[in-house]
């Protein structure tokens, strides 16, 4: 099978190779965000809007609580995808079967 971006692994099971593809998918969206916070907040300390203590007072909005809410969905559909998908197929092919 081949995941978004990524090729099988020889000799896994399907399970493991699906399991496989949801960690890298997990590990490449930290990265990311890792990275970007980072920059966010160099650039933010170095320009004096953001002291330590601001950032660990900060309670958001409910704006802020609904765009979290939509990331996080977006995050979930992509680290379960390959989960899904087999699960999919399998129901396509019991259905095929019968």
């Amino acid at each position: 099978m081949i995941y978004k971006g990524r090729e099988s692994i020889a000799g896994l099971a399907d399970g493991e190779d699906r399991l496989i593809a949801m960690v890298t998918a997990l590990t490449s969206e930290l990265s990311v965000t890792r990275e970007r916070l980072d920059t966010l907040e160099r650039v933010l300390q170095r320009s004096g809007q953001l002291s330590e203590t601001a950032m660990e007072g900060y309670r958001p909005d409910l704006e802020a609580v609904a765009a979290r809410d939509s990331m996080r969905k977006r995050l979930i559909t992509k680290i379960f995808r390959p989960m899904r998908d087999a699960s999919a197929r399998a129901a396509a092919a019991t259905g095929a079967e019968s």
